[in-house]
């Protein structure tokens, strides 16, 4: 399977697929493909049906995932202005991905969901969930925005709004904390929920939050 980017203020990816081989995206996503492509369903498994119930009316996370079968090509966009990178995951290599930002990835990857856990306290942050991705195989993400990468050393830890966050190694710790304004009670009072992402590995964010709207 090759899978191209085609630039643009909104980007999209193009899979090229060869007899048999497969790639899988969120329903929605595909913009176009060849009659010669086969459309089917592909079941997330984890997590029971409580677990995929609470995927979906809480995390906006599928219940099924669309699988196309080749040979052809099929084309997928975010529709969102943004960029799009292609990551090769090694055997068993994780990577964690925002909802909402995967594009497709080839058959020969597996998925489940991670959860990161929120702060707890009542208004604030309650947690939210993660496409993870088990290589091998290529996997293709949409940015919103402009894509920072950086590689965190073991220990070392950066902090981010937890809207940019678009993917990180399985290796990165996501720990939703509470950023006070100032010292003081009135500083704790007001402070507002930030993730503390530490290493080591990877991690992309994205300089623009999807869940706000933009004019």
């Amino acid at each position: 399977m090759q899978l191209e980017v085609v630039k643009g203020l909104v980007p999209s990816v193009l899979a090229t697929l060869q007899p048999q081989e497969a790639v899988y995206c969120e329903n929605g996503i595909m913009l176009y493909k060849d009659p010669s492509v086969t459309v089917g369903r592909k079941t997330v498994h984890g997590g029971g049906l409580l677990g995929g119930v609470a995927r979906v009316t809480v995390g906006g996370l599928p219940f099924f995932l669309t699988e196309f079968v080749g040979p052809g090509h099929v084309a997928f966009s975010r529709d969102g202005v943004g960029e799009v990178r292609i990551q090769e995951l090694r055997p068993q290599e994780e990577l964690d991905v925002a909802e909402g930002s995967l594009l497709c990835a080839s058959n020969s990857i597996g998925y489940s969901m991670h959860y990161v856990h929120g702060t707890h306290r009542p208004g604030r942050l309650m947690g939210f969930w993660m496409d993870r991705l088990v290589g091998p195989g290529s996997v293709a993400i949409h940015g919103y925005g402009n894509i920072i990468s950086m590689t965190l050393a073991p220990r070392e830890t950066v902090t981010c709004d937890f809207g940019s966050l678009l993917y990180k190694s399985g290796s990165v710790q996501a720990r939703a904390v509470n950023l006070p304004f100032g010292g003081g009670l009135l500083g704790h009072l007001e402070s507002f929920e930030v993730l503390e992402l530490t290493g080591p590995g990877a991690v992309a964010l994205q300089s623009v939050d999807p869940r706000q709207p933009h004019y």
